[in-house]
């Protein structure tokens, strides 16, 4: 994704500096580990804005990859920019932020964090070090909530659950330019990254009057591609057609924080729980 981002920025006429823990020379990326605070503070010298995609997204290794490089680095790099006087913060965030919130509820980028897996968790934090920042030292802010920006060959979405979060290449190139050029008045703001699917988990209808998005694609075309992709896990039966309704962050509330894997029995105990507090706050 990070790729795709630049090559966009770069097509628009604009300098990019690209960086990761590993470095690509053919690409133009080089190297920067964010768990390094002075080489996060070189990086960014001279730097207008940055985009912030670095992220452990596994959910094993909680201690040793996740709070290095999702909290300390974050932290690392907001400090770098303030240091650098960087104009704007655009933070690559996840709906798994807000994962645990059931599937029909009607949720605005406004919607209080209900994280879904460490990872989720990671994400919340980085997304309160941006208010933090914006409120003490007048950094801009976006955080954009990814929906799903597959890594798969053809970039189209490849479950029902993804033709209502994907992210096609071209509005994600449209929507990180848009932040990049979103009005300086902005101080902070959260959003949702999506294209314009007609069935959807996630509002983006106010974007075009916030930043000036008007998604091109849909993910909604591809449900037939989708339905006959293959899965990404092998289980069979496989609980997806039941949970992936039923929460935003579908199969990623299963995973269990200490370990490799996915625990299915965890299923029927969350929905009795989640179903119980539906019905509460119905009353």
């Amino acid at each position: 994704m990070g790729r795709c981002i630049a090559e966009g920025l770069r097509k628009a006429g604009y300098n990019v500096r690209s960086t990761s823990r590993t470095p690509n020379e053919e690409l133009g990326v080089t190297h920067l580990d964010v768990r390094d605070a002075e080489a996060c503070v070189k990086a960014m010298e001279g730097v207008d804005a940055v985009i912030h995609m670095a992220f452990y997204m596994r959910s094993d290794k909680f201690r040793e990859e996740q709070v290095p490089t999702n909290i300390i680095g974050t932290w690392n790099l907001y400090e770098a920019a303030s240091r650098n006087n960087v104009k704007r913060f655009i933070f690559g965030s996840s709906n798994h932020a807000v994962g645990f919130y059931r599937r029909d509820s009607k949720l605005r980028d406004d919607a209080m964090h209900r994280p879904d897996s460490p990872y989720g968790l990671g994400k919340c934090f980085a997304e309160l070090c941006g208010r933090y920042y914006s409120d003490r030292l007048g950094i801009s802010v976006i955080n954009v909530r990814i929906g799903t920006f597959p890594h798969n060959q053809d970039g189209l979405p490849a479950s029902s659950r993804q033709c209502r979060t994907w992210l096609s290449y071209r509005d994600c190139q449209q929507l990180f330019q848009k932040c990049v050029e979103a009005d300086e008045s902005i101080r902070f703001l959260t959003i949702y990254g999506t294209s314009g699917n007609s069935k959807t988990d996630f509002d983006i209808s106010r974007l075009k009057e916030q930043i000036g998005y008007e998604p091109q694609d849909d993910g909604m075309n591809h449900l037939e591609h989708a339905i006959n992709a293959k899965p990404f896990y092998r289980h069979n039966p496989s609980p997806f057609g039941k949970i992936e309704y039923n929460f935003k962050g579908a199969e990623t509330i299963l995973f269990h924080p200490w370990l490799e894997g996915v625990m299915w029995d965890d299923l029927e105990e969350l929905e009795k729980r989640h179903a119980k507090e539906n019905k509460e706050e119905t009353k």
